[in-house]
């Protein structure tokens, strides 16, 4: 299950807490709480009560891609559409991501979103990819 990592890092330092004092008043392990905030990948279990240590509802911890990606920048629908999987990123004579891939046979995951309206392509890159970004020394930060 997909839950927002960036939420829940920012509760975290609201309180002050180390990923440790978490994982305690979690009663998850350390480890667990690092796979969280790094992938944003959670059991039920452990979205229950990650929220019920910062004593928020279960669904402020909810990933919402849907939000990301509507309204339509250029034509402000809200007629957008998004492959259901993340695909491979992949270009004629090269990647689209260069040096984000997991390994050198396999390129970094995208997902593709268009607008039903006028057509514009997006692509949102998976969090494995946006994780590997952020520690690049190929790609800068703007």
């Amino acid at each position: 299950m997909k839950i927002n990592a960036k939420i829940m890092l920012k509760l975290r330092e609201e309180k002050a807490w180390s990923q440790e004092e978490l994982a305690i008043a979690s009663g998850l392990s350390l480890r667990t709480i690092q796979r969280i905030e790094r992938n944003g990948a959670a059991s039920l279990h452990s979205k229950k009560v990650l929220a019920s240590a910062f004593d928020i509802d279960i669904q402020d911890l909810n990933y919402d891609e849907e939000m990301q990606m509507t309204p339509c920048p250029a034509c402000k629908s809200k007629e957008v559409y998004q492959y259901k999987d993340y695909i491979n990123a992949t270009t004629i004579e090269g990647e689209l991501l260069p040096k984000l891939a997991s390994s050198m046979f396999s390129s970094a995951k995208i997902r593709p979103v268009v607008c039903g309206n006028c057509g514009l392509l997006r692509f949102f890159a998976s969090n494995d990819a946006l994780d590997k970004l952020k520690e690049s020394k190929h790609w800068m930060r703007v």
